[in-house]
């Protein structure tokens, strides 16, 4: 592997990584963006990043169940590869549904303290921000889409 593209990899991984994302998730994510292939397998992800298969194990666990990537098995394959095809603009709805969710715990937490107390503002203002920013988030992407212009088939 090129060095430019191990620096990418480690690079987009601390990004991801300080954002909030699983360190060898990021890792992980950011080789499959770089594969010059459709997807990888766990073992040549290991050998992308240097380390065992059953160490990225756990990572492609997670970005499956987050979106970010797909695992794949090709008709009579005996592998299973992992592939980046959720769009960012998917993976963002899935969090606005995240959003959603928070905001009703947010409505169950402001409850359960007394109105007017600090406890109170603090979890309905975060509540407001979530909800604001899930009701922005499809017009958002729907913003971002227009402005790619027509799919080329």
């Amino acid at each position: 592997m090129a060095d430019d593209v191990a620096e990418f990899i480690e690079g987009f991984a601390v990004m991801l990584n300080q954002a909030g994302m699983q360190r060898m998730a990021a890792r992980v994510f950011g080789a499959l963006l770089a594969a010059q292939s459709e997807g990888l397998t766990a073992k040549q992800i290991g050998e992308v990043l240097g380390v065992s298969p059953a160490a990225v194990s756990g990572a492609v666990a997670y970005l499956s169940r987050t979106g970010l990537a797909t695992r794949v098995r090709t008709p009579g394959g005996r592998v299973d590869h992992f592939v980046v095809d959720t769009t960012w603009a998917e993976a963002f709805a899935i969090e606005t549904t995240r959003l959603h969710e928070l905001a009703e715990w947010l409505s169950k937490g402001a409850a359960s303290v007394p109105p007017g107390s600090p406890a109170h503002a603090r979890m309905s203002e975060t509540r407001d921000f979530f909800e604001f920013i899930a009701a922005e988030m499809p017009k958002l992407i729907d913003r971002w889409r227009a402005s790619q212009g027509p799919l080329e088939g």
